[in-house]
């Protein structure tokens, strides 16, 4: 599958579906025009509050050889999706969102495995404010990797461990980015990015599509 390249964006859990399928995160068809996430408390100090998060279903990459059917690599993807309570700004509300990932291989060694978020456009427009990591990592060991992006007073972070390598997309449309392992592998890797986003007061949370990708590849990715 093409990483860039999307389920079906019609599709909708509620009727009974193929979970596997699921690339979406549903809320409310209209944004709740009146909410306040930061609070309206001047005197109350910031804090981060995590107002959302869920695992997708395994997502399996299926070779065919001999007519035969074989489940060749997988990617389990969960996502947290965060606010900054009582920012004090009156103008903007601040949101991040968290994309984490386990991928491991079945047949073969070469895996190409990640996950991408974006804005779906049916929620409220949103600017960049950070994201994390920012640039692609190569190494020659597995160590536990800190991330964490800045809202307006505080920041949300986390950690995951990175081995070999960690490819990061980042793109000039805000809060669109995702992060991917490509490589040899003979055991499960990880993959960890987030976002960080403003929104207009009173123009309700941030919709986001995600994508992920599960794939083995036989001659490619090997420099």
């Amino acid at each position: 599958m093409n990483p860039e390249q999307e389920f079906d964006p019609d599709y909708n859990p509620a009727l009974g579906l193929d979970p596997c399928k699921l690339n979406l995160e549903w809320e409310a068809v209209t944004p709740d025009e009146t909410a306040q996430d930061d609070g309206v408390d001047a005197t109350a100090r910031p804090y981060p509050q995590m107002i959302a998060s869920d695992c997708f279903a395994r997502k399996w990459h299926v070779e065919k050889s001999n007519n035969v059917q074989k489940k060749s690599s997988w990617n389990d993807a969960c996502y947290q999706n965060w606010v900054e309570r009582f920012d004090g700004n009156g103008s903007w509300n601040y949101y991040t969102k968290k994309a984490l990932s386990t991928c491991g291989v079945t047949v073969g060694r070469l895996i190409s495995c990640g996950h991408g978020v974006k804005r779906n456009i049916s929620g409220p427009a949103v600017q960049w404010m950070d994201w994390a990591p920012t640039a692609s990592q190569d190494r020659n060991d597995c160590r536990t990797r800190s991330i964490g992006v800045s809202l307006l007073n505080v920041s949300v972070g986390g950690d995951f461990d990175l081995c070999e390598r960690q490819l990061i997309n980042k793109y000039s449309e805000a809060g669109k980015m995702s992060g991917y392992w490509k490589g040899k592998v003979q055991s499960a890797r990880s993959t960890a990015h987030q976002v960080a986003v403003k929104v207009g007061q009173n123009a309700g949370r941030p919709k986001w599509k995600h994508w992920t990708i599960s794939d083995v590849c036989w001659a490619c990715w090997q420099d």
